[in-house]
């Protein structure tokens, strides 16, 4: 009987743990899609739906002139670009703070973060850097041969290769980071042509950044017009 009843507490302790771990993960989900992807569980195929809830493990494809977008429960949003693999590695929220951790094999990923809070993270990882962020509009490619570029569309970056004891950047707006397998970065600023292409490429894959963009170029207008009435006084 004693027995029974030790068995019945461990059984309850493991539901309630579970429950517990459940309530802490942060919530995310497939917010758009088009063309063909793919989504995968545990390994398994499933069927994408729009709204559905994405998973720590889960991994998400795209194919020829197709895209999606995650959007993350602090309001943060990511886009895979056609052509891109990434998988969740992490999306919990703890104490009310949250993690976001985000591994991409190839291809594009942009990603519109909100700022962050003291505590909080959001990392993309590749198979050689990994970059940080506090709150910016970013985007991280993995060519085929395994190289890492990081670009800049607004905010900051902190990159860093995954050799050990290498080096943290900090990559500003409009800059860009390389690094390859030998974990040799190059930090350098995007060209005209270059600043045109990313913009571009997040107006058509990031829904929201133009809006966001209307957004600063009104508050920017207000932060000159009240500079040059200052000057009156």
């Amino acid at each position: 009987m004693r027995r029974t009843n030790t068995l019945t507490i461990l059984v309850c302790i493991f539901l309630f743990s579970n429950a517990l771990l459940f309530s802490e993960t942060q919530k995310a989900s497939l917010t758009y899609f088009k063309g063909k992807i793919l989504f995968y569980r545990n390994r398994i195929q499933i069927q994408p739906v729009l709204k559905m809830a994405v998973l720590p493990g889960d991994s998400l494809v795209t194919g020829d002139e197709s895209s999606l977008e995650v959007t993350y429960e602090d309001g943060s949003v990511s886009s895979l670009e056609p052509n891109s693999i990434i998988k969740i590695k992490e999306i919990k929220k703890e104490n009310g703070l949250f993690t976001t951790r985000i591994k991409t094999w190839l291809g594009r990923i942009l990603c519109k973060v909100k700022k962050l809070r003291s505590g909080e993270t959001f990392e993309v990882y590749t198979p050689t850097a990994v970059a940080t962020v506090r709150g910016t509009v970013f985007e991280a490619e993995v060519t085929k041969n395994q190289e890492t570029l990081i670009n800049v569309v607004s905010g900051k970056v902190f990159a860093k290769s995954l050799i050990e004891g290498a080096k943290t950047y900090l990559v500003k707006e409009s800059f860009k980071y390389t690094v390859g397998r030998k974990g040799i970065p190059i930090v350098r600023k995007l060209t005209e042509k270059e600043i045109t292409g990313l913009r571009g490429r997040a107006k058509s894959y990031l829904r929201g950044f133009i809006e966001e963009e209307k957004t600063k170029m009104k508050e920017n207008i207000k932060e000159k017009v009240r500079k040059g009435c200052l000057g009156f006084f």
